[in-house]
């Protein structure tokens, strides 16, 4: 197996990740079917935080992005 390169990964068309407004997350979570506390279960979080998110009060950043976006392309029971 070869060493993987910065130009691979663009070749392989890695999902954008793009800001989350509350809103988004809410209607994310809602499309699967989950409660805040399943949601937050299955992304390893607390409920509070899928609450602050929904709020606007957080806003998810980095690994907490991605994983929303892969969520949002693939479901949540691809986290799960």
């Amino acid at each position: 197996m070869s060493k993987q390169t910065t130009r691979k990964l663009d070749e392989m068309c890695l999902a954008p990740v793009k800001e989350m407004t509350p809103q988004d997350i809410r209607e994310l979570r809602l499309r699967e079917r989950a409660s805040q506390a399943v949601c937050a279960r299955c992304l390893n979080v607390t409920t509070g935080l899928v609450s602050q998110r929904e709020h606007g009060e957080k806003r998810p950043r980095g690994t907490s992005l991605k994983l929303l976006t892969l969520v949002a392309k693939n479901g949540l029971a691809a986290v799960a």
